[in-house]
């Protein structure tokens, strides 16, 4: 199915091409003995809007379901630019308008498919174009090769659209693992932080009671010292008391013999 739908195509180009000697040739003669400069050809695509030929870049192409599908990168038309700035350069042309207003549109070109919200639209507009020409070329085909390539069309973008929910739904789920696993480390970065803010907090603690021993255990010493005093005094102040006990004792004792004195004395 593949290899008829590829002669089809060729032979719808074929027949076009043929038209299109047939149609206007002293045209193309008169356009083969006087090819276009560099600058010209830039000029006549940015009047006409085509922005990839104007690069030199192929042009993109129409999926099944009408979407835009180009083989280029953003390296791929820088590298275009700066090969066809070199040519059309105005230092390299003075006084030649042409290249003047070629690297102009050269550069507004490239500005157009490098920013990404511009290239979409230009992406947008040449694969309409495709899709259009595409059409025109099964346009010359059978009605019953029509219906084969329409069906065939269909089936492709059933399987397209099929294959883009499963995508779709396995980049959510990836998602969704993703912010799982953040969430995770997150959970787990802040029960460690939390666990060496708890051990720091409790080495502090065990630290705090001990240096108020060492700060107290100086204080009794230095009471003890001070208190050296009373106790010193206390035990001098034992002598005192002693003899003020054996003088009692003598004066008692005294006091007792006068009374036991016999009375024929």
């Amino acid at each position: 199915m593949a290899k008829y739908f590829e002669r089809l195509a060729s032979q719808m180009a074929r027949a076009g091409e043929e038209d299109e000697e047939d149609g206007a040739p002293g045209v193309r003669a008169k356009e083969d003995t006087k090819p276009l400069t560099p600058a010209q050809r830039i000029l006549k695509a940015w009047e006409a809007k085509d922005y990839f030929s104007l690069l030199g870049l192929p042009e993109p192409e129409a999926d099944d379901l009408g979407r835009p599908v180009w083989s280029c990168t953003e390296v791929d038309v820088s590298k275009a630019y700066r090969k066809l700035s070199i040519v059309v350069h105005p230092d390299k042309n003075p006084g030649d308008d042409d290249s003047r207003r070629a690297f102009e549109a050269l550069n507004q070109a490239h500005r157009m498919l490098k920013d990404p919200g511009s290239r979409e639209d230009v992406l947008r507009g040449g694969a309409e174009k495709a899709r259009r020409r595409r059409e025109q070329q099964e346009a010359g085909a059978d009605l019953g090769t029509r219906m084969q390539l329409n069906a065939a069309k269909n089936e492709r973008a059933k399987e397209m659209r099929k294959s883009e929910g499963q995508d779709l739904q396995a980049h959510v789920l990836e998602q969704m693992r993703k912010r799982k696993e953040e969430a995770k480390r997150r959970a787990e970065a802040a029960a460690r932080v939390a666990q060496a803010r708890s051990k720091k907090e409790g080495g502090e603690d065990a630290a705090g009671p001990g240096s108020a021993r060492d700060g107290g255990g100086g204080r009794p010493q230095g009471h003890a010292a001070g208190s050296g005093a009373p106790a010193a005094a206390k035990a001098g102040a034992r002598p005192a008391q002693d003899s003020d006990s054996e003088e009692d004792k003598a004066a008692s004792a005294a006091r007792n013999k006068k009374r036991k004195k016999p009375s024929f004395m």
